[in-house]
């Protein structure tokens, strides 16, 4: 069954990415090493693959500005690499990241393409998982300072802003089931042995993570929008469960708690 209804002129078009998945150069011009660098290096991934080379954006942004323009989108939202623009979190900025993402911002407008920009989605630099990474709340200051020169830098143009990239996941499958980046699991425990995850590490995580969506959040409303004009938010990640059989209690209070969590 076919549907011809019509868009909106105004309905927009877009696709994602995310910088580890798409741009390789994990080590050229100045970019430091991030949490999933470290991760799929020390063999974490099952068929031993890694973001080193990905789709080569990094490489090729001019394929990809033409393979966008060939799909006739009016959107295109990617991710800022972290240790691409300060290479150790903090401190002096790596201006070849900048202006790779200049060049990328710059090539979309020309295209008529909106850009929409992730500030973070998953690759923490190293340096900082180092001490501590996301459970230490010195981070939530470092990842203001961050985002507060993407919008310095790039703001003139970028309309559209998502400060994290489902925080739950990050969270959830980073500091406490240890399958994905930085690889905190369960099987750690504190200096006196005592057992701590998966029960505190996703929760000291996400605490942080909110309270750093909610400084760039305020940062950019207070200091940038009015004279940027442009808009900021988060993107959380959804999940939708039904029981197993619709007509067992059982199965349907397993979902109701699935859909809580």
């Amino acid at each position: 069954m076919y549907h011809y209804a019509t868009f909106p002129k105004d309905f927009t078009w877009g696709v994602s990415t995310s910088a580890y998945q798409i741009e390789g150069a994990w080590n050229e011009d100045g970019k430091g090493l991030s949490t999933w660098d470290t991760f799929t290096h020390a063999g974490n991934i099952v068929d031993g693959s890694n973001g080193d080379i990905a789709c080569d954006s990094y490489h090729q942004l001019d394929a990809d500005l033409y393979m966008l323009r060939s799909l006739g989108v009016n959107s295109y939202r990617f991710s800022i690499s972290w240790p691409r623009i300060f290479p150790n979190g903090q401190g002096t900025v790596n201006n070849k990241g900048v202006e790779y993402y200049n060049k990328l911002i710059d090539g979309l407008l020309a295209n008529n393409i909106s850009p929409m920009v992730t500030i973070y989605h998953w690759d923490l630099p190293q340096s900082l998982q180092d001490v501590g990474g996301w459970e230490n709340e010195t981070i939530v200051e470092r990842f203001k300072d961050y985002a507060d020169l993407l919008f310095d830098r790039l703001g003139d143009r970028v309309k559209f802003w998502i400060t994290l990239n489902e925080p739950y996941i990050i969270a959830n499958l980073g500091h406490g089931y240890g399958t994905a980046a930085p690889g905190k699991n369960g099987s750690l425990t504190n200096s006196e042995g005592i057992f701590n995850r998966p029960g505190r590490g996703p929760y000291e995580a996400g605490h942080n993570l909110i309270k750093a969506h909610a400084e760039a959040w305020h940062l950019y409303n207070s200091t940038y929008r009015a004279k940027q004009g442009g808009l900021i938010s988060i993107t959380i990640n959804s999940d939708w469960a039904e029981p197993r059989n619709p007509y067992k209690q059982e199965d349907i209070d397993a979902a109701r708690r699935y859909m809580m969590v």
